[in-house]
């Protein structure tokens, strides 16, 4: 009897015990959902290879390829964006941040999404709060390319299944009821488990999508929901069932017996067949679900990105070849330096060794990615023209392809001219160009290539060492600089651009300054005055 007592007091004590550790983790998430909008995101494990699944598996045309993303550290931009609430949000964020281009139509929704946000904060907070139910579960950022492959995921002998549920219900003795227990144990918990995750995680995006539908008809902010839903009518049941195994990991006693009844039976296997075929048959529809929801969660990331920022702007689009901004700066950088430009032509940016001339041509290409993807710049003000933006920077030998510097630099720029067109304009954004071989060769061949840009339908955006490059004027690059003042023991920076080419060179005080033999600097000195 004492026994009995005791246990039904340890059963109780872990009941009480898994509700209130499920209640506090749930007012923790309340509590950041209310808190992070508007703040810099924290910093996290960065899962790239899962968040880029979407734009793996689905597509589309990308403006911004891998070199040009890698140069610019837009893994880094990305993560200062992202405050989505969902796995679906940060799949669409990453991929609209590839794909650099939007209709008018989606730039108006994704400002009416925002204003939305802006308008109403409890509101906005729901909505967060809506979105936030389908969670970050690793498996779910597979999602696309388990539904795009989704047969190959299909249960055979599905027969089985059904007959021993049949036997459970019509003979209800021990021996059916252990032989089912040990099918599901062994049939679908070993093989099946990670699928029946994450189908079930797919079925309730349908079930959060329609709660989003009814719940903002009258806002209007996913109105495409409406007419693909109709096909999953029957799905919310489902998606109910099939989550009870993904739910129960918080400890929660009735969902682990619900999962076990639930096994027994065969239900979690029939689901799983019913919401497959009803997937197989409507693939398209589902992923533009999947779509809608993302963009919507992104929307929401993309207006609490805009609240983080001191200085923001929507973008205003020229037909005509030049770009003009105002305030510009890098929005990874705090209390960074804001710059102006106007520019008509092509240009040629020189300065001395870390003046500034790498952050701010840098600057410029994240904020034409920014305004082309999520309509944002970091600036006061930002006009510029549509335009592929491509970049030829951050260059390194790659010792597995036996490629050296010059060799992979000289691809970077070919690729450059490859991607030239006159239906399309380019901006292109070049660091140090042929820094790789000789001054001689690398003046010749460095005009040769900027001339040739100037003549095709191209903004083209250099900057250089090479006072010998500033002398192309007449052909249409405007000269801009950076400049520092020299103390006696430092050397400082004002990061502000200036008009006119660089006069100054600071390489050798830079060696001075950082504790060389005074006889290299003597000798620098002397060897650099025989060459004047």
């Amino acid at each position: 009897m004492e026994a009995a007592i005791l246990v039904v007091i340890m059963i109780a004590g872990f009941t009480y015990s898994a509700i209130k550790t499920k209640e506090s983790w749930k007012n923790r998430c309340k509590r950041t959902l209310k808190e992070k909008y508007g703040k810099e995101p924290e910093k996290k494990e960065f899962k790239r290879e899962l968040i880029r699944n979407y734009l793996d598996t689905v597509g589309g045309t990308q403006q911004v390829d891998e070199v040009t993303w890698n140069d610019l550290n837009m893994d880094d931009v990305y993560q200062r964006i992202n405050n989505c609430d969902s796995t679906m949000g940060e799949e669409i964020l990453y991929a609209k941040l590839h794909y650099a281009k939007q209709t008018k139509e989606e730039e108006e929704l994704l400002e009416k999404r925002i204003a939305f946000c802006e308008a109403d904060d409890e509101k906005r907070y729901h909505l967060e709060e809506t979105l936030s139910k389908l969670g970050k579960r690793d498996e779910a950022y597979y999602i696309p390319s388990f539904i795009q492959t989704v047969e190959d995921f299909a249960i055979s002998n599905l027969w089985v299944y059904q007959m021993l549920r049949i036997l459970l219900v019509v003979v209800v003795v021990a021996a059916v009821f252990l032989v089912n227990l040990s099918v599901y144990i062994f049939t679908v918990r070993l093989k099946f488990d990670q699928e029946i995750h994450m189908m079930g995680t797919a079925a309730y995006l349908i079930t959060v999508a329609r709660e989003l539908e009814q719940e903002y008809r009258k806002d209007k902010i996913c109105e495409e929901l409406a007419p693909l839903l109709p096909v999953f009518a029957k799905m919310d049941k489902k998606a109910f069932l099939l989550n009870i195994q993904s739910r129960n990991a918080m400890g929660d006693v009735f969902e682990m017996l619900q999962d076990f009844l639930l096994g027994v039976t065969q239900w979690h296997i029939l689901t799983y067949m019913k919401v497959l075929n009803q997937f197989m048959d409507n693939q398209e529809a589902y992923l533009k679900i999947y779509r809608v929801v993302g963009e919507l969660d992104a929307a929401v990331s993309t207006g609490s990105f805009r609240k983080s920022l001191p200085l923001v702007t929507v973008p205003e689009y020229e037909e005509t070849k030049q770009l003009e901004m105002e305030e510009i700066y890098h929005p990874l950088l705090h209390g960074a330096v804001t710059n102006s430009m106007e520019l008509q032509h092509n240009c040629i940016i020189t300065g001395s060794n870390a003046s500034g001339k790498s952050t701010f041509i840098k600057t410029i290409a994240v904020n034409v990615i920014l305004a082309q993807s999520i309509h944002t710049c970091t600036a006061k003000r930002m006009h510029l023209p549509h335009a592929k933006m491509i970049t030829s920077m951050a260059v390194r030998d790659d010792i597995l392809s036996g490629d050296s510097y010059f060799i992979k630099e000289i691809k970077y720029l070919k690729r450059i001219l490859d991607a030239l067109s006159e239906d399309k304009l380019v901006i292109c954004v070049i660091d140090e160009i042929l820094r790789g071989t000789n001054t001689q060769e690398r003046i010749a061949a460095s005009k040769a290539i900027m001339e040739y840009l100037a003549h095709h339908n191209c903004i083209a955006i250099v900057a250089s060492h090479d006072k010998e490059l500033t002398e192309l004027e007449k052909i249409g690059y405007d000269n801009y600089h950076f400049s520092e003042e020299f103390g006696e023991e430092d050397i400082v920076f004002d990061y502000k651009l200036q008009k006119g080419p660089a006069n100054s060179q600071n390489a050798i005080r830079l060696l001075s300054f950082t504790g060389f033999p005074e006889t290299i600097i003597e000798r620098a000195e002397n060897i650099r005055s025989e060459y004047r």
